[in-house]
């Protein structure tokens, strides 16, 4: 069994989720566009969002993912859907894409259902996890460059991010995996490059030499992108 993490072991972690949330200002938007995932809190602040007038329609975009089939049985964007639609959302304001299985994806779908359905989309509140924030960033900015938009997550702080399943320690884990994939994508074109301050590396060397690599991709594996 892993032991909980110490406090250098937390430090360092706290570093790198600061440095992976890029806490963009929200302004309205035409609409919102969610990069659905295994946290459902992310659906319960889009519909917040959406109450509060930010945008008039929802679009979560995600398919069967290696995590969330298990947990959802279903596309991670239907099981948004029902989040968004049980919190007063109207299904027809809905438009779930339900293929998507990585970022990449998450672009070319959505924009294919956008324009099927004739929605204007100049400027988007996109949503994810917090930690998530910067790599959805580099993702838009490399695959949708003439997009405007502003990333968002739920306001939680790190402390309070673990759930039900979900300890401190996975935590720290998929945040080094998380910041992995920052490096390595945009080494291969996928997304786009990143500064990295000198202390964020640090922070990510030092969880790396304790062992918190169980979310490390393979250097060599490539995302899957659908033709444009």
């Amino acid at each position: 069994m892993e032991r909980e993490p110490d406090s250098s072991i937390l430090n360092s972690a706290k570093i790198l989720w600061n440095y992976l949330k890029v806490d963009m200002p929200l302004e309205k938007a035409d609409g919102i566009l969610i990069f659905c995932s295994n946290d459902l809190r992310v659906a319960e602040y889009a519909a917040s969002l959406y109450h509060h007038g930010y945008a008039p329609w929802i679009c979560p975009s995600g398919g069967v993912g290696r995590l969330t089939y298990g947990l959802f049985h279903k596309p991670e964007a239907e099981a948004f859907a029902d989040v968004l639609i049980k919190a007063g959302v109207p299904s027809d304001v809905i438009f779930r894409e339900d293929r998507a299985t990585n970022s990449a994806e998450n672009v070319f779908y959505t924009r294919q259902l956008l324009i099927k359905h004739n929605l204007t989309y100049k400027n988007l509140i996109v949503l994810q996890k917090p930690y998530m924030e910067r790599r959805t960033m580099a993702t838009l900015t490399h695959h949708w460059p003439e997009l405007k938009f502003m990333i968002s997550s739920p306001p939680i702080s790190f402390e309070n991010y673990p759930f039900e399943g979900f300890s401190t320690s996975d935590l720290v884990h998929v945040l080094v995996g998380d910041f992995q994939r920052i490096i390595l994508y945009a080494e291969r074109g996928w997304q786009t490059p990143q500064p990295i301050p000198d202390e964020v590396m640090g922070a990510f060397n030092l969880l790396v030499s304790n062992g918190y690599t169980r979310e490390f991709i393979d250097p060599a594996a490539s995302p899957s992108i659908p033709p444009q």
